[in-house]
């Protein structure tokens, strides 16, 4: 009887964390990759990774309304 190994928990890379918070910011991440995900030794890197990207993400919407608002004449 052949007995499963156990699996191993790696951790993850910056890159890895990256995309994997890119593509969960957006809703779009296969069920297989989140199970990846979860198996990462520390969720560390997720979590600054996902920090980050709702930081980038946020200041990306605030320079967009401010352009917006500087084109309609509203804000100096």
């Amino acid at each position: 009887m052949n007995d499963p190994a156990p699996e191993e928990k790696r951790d993850a890379t910056f890159a890895q964390a990256a995309g994997s918070a890119a593509v969960a910011l957006f809703g779009v991440q296969s069920s297989r990759n989140r199970d990846q995900d979860f198996k990462a030794r520390s969720p560390a890197k997720f979590i600054f990774m996902g920090a980050v990207m709702v930081c980038v993400f946020v200041t990306c919407v605030l320079f967009a309304v401010r352009c917006s608002m500087q084109q309609a004449g509203v804000a100096g």
